[in-house]
């Protein structure tokens, strides 16, 4: 089966297109720009379109037996973009890619979409049946996708499913993981507290376990499936692993969550007067302190995903990466 991969030269992308390669499949993977490509595997066909194009993207699903839809505004902690930025790409970009794939009567679509369609925070483990909520553009636009995902379905009888995605990490210099890595290294992040929250993330090698089995089941018994690790975490041990696969010693102390909290309001009214980003505020301790737990005991039951990968057996290749990074930049 030749698979095209929107997308392709990103994190998940190349993550995905090297594993559908090895396990046979020929590639055709999508990247704007022709550099792009030079990390793929041989044998693999590189087309170079933009999405956002309904041209460029015409024939680019021809022949091809299935579509992994990647390509997308992604989300960002810092983040302004305005909400047309994030419908042009990641809504009316993914209707081209569907009517690409009816054209090419291409029936079988997986489509990366987020757990930001319930919004920022979840009150415990919620699952598929949670109604969505999303409270920012990035995830209006994602929630805006899966419907026209499902409409597509509806109207020409695609074999279609939405992936909701946690954060998903691995060996990347994008993404706030790595400026996590970088921050303790430097001694620039608080030692955090026991928290009792905790927040769900998906290993890039599990992302990709989950697309192979989609890619392989004969039909899908929901238009969505969560997509996580086989356990949530809670930030104190990620903060703990990180320290000490940077060989740093174990916290004697730690600094007390109202001091944290004063701490971002500072940065809050710093943020607002200077408008130049503050190191914390708000936003950024609700990403550490915050619930953000997903189940994904639907894929597990139903499609028998099994993620192979957790945070704790990850932080040795997280830290060789973020290691050799730093030599290159120095």
């Amino acid at each position: 089966m030749r698979v095209l991969v929107t997308g392709a030269s990103g994190f998940l992308g190349s993550a995905l297109v090297q594993k559908l390669c090895q396990s046979g499949c020929q590639v055709r993977a999508v990247v704007r720009e022709p550099n792009q490509s030079l990390s793929f595997p041989s044998g693999s066909e590189t087309i170079v379109a933009d999405i956002c194009r309904s041209l460029q993207t015409e024939e680019m699903a021809s022949d091809c037996g299935a579509i992994v839809h990647l390509a997308a505004k992604v989300h960002a902690i810092d983040d302004s973009g305005a909400e047309k930025d994030y419908e042009a790409v990641n809504v009316e970009g993914t209707r081209h890619v569907l009517d690409a794939a009816v054209r090419s009567r291409v029936n079988r679509i997986v489509f990366a979409s987020s757990v930001k369609v319930f919004g920022e925070e979840t009150d415990g483990c919620i699952d598929e049946s949670q109604v969505p909520d999303p409270q920012t553009p990035y995830g209006r636009s994602k929630w805006q996708a899966e419907q026209l995902v499902s409409e597509y379905v509806e109207r020409h009888g695609l074999t279609a499913v939405s992936l909701r995605l946690p954060m998903v990490y691995g060996p990347t210099k994008k993404g706030n993981l790595y400026r996590m890595i970088e921050a303790i290294d430097h001694g620039r992040f608080p030692v955090l507290p026991r928290l009792s929250a905790v927040r769900s993330l998906l290993h890039v090698e599990n992302f990709v376990q989950s697309v192979l089995r989609c890619l392989r089941v004969s039909c899908f018994n929901r238009a969505t499936y969560i997509v996580t690790d086989s356990q949530p975490y809670c930030m104190t041990d990620l903060y703990d692993w990180l320290r000490a696969g940077l060989g740093k010693p174990h916290p004697q102390w730690r600094v007390p969550l109202w001091i944290l909290k004063g701490g971002a309001r500072c940065g809050d009214m710093l943020q607002a007067i200077s408008s130049c980003p503050a190191p914390l505020t708000t936003e950024h301790l609700t990403k550490l302190i915050g619930c953000a737990w997903y189940s994904s005991a639907a894929i597990t039951r139903e499609l028998d995903y099994r993620p192979m990968c957790s945070f704790e057996t990850a932080v040795p290749e997280l830290i060789a990466f973020y290691r050799g990074v730093t030599r290159v930049d120095c």
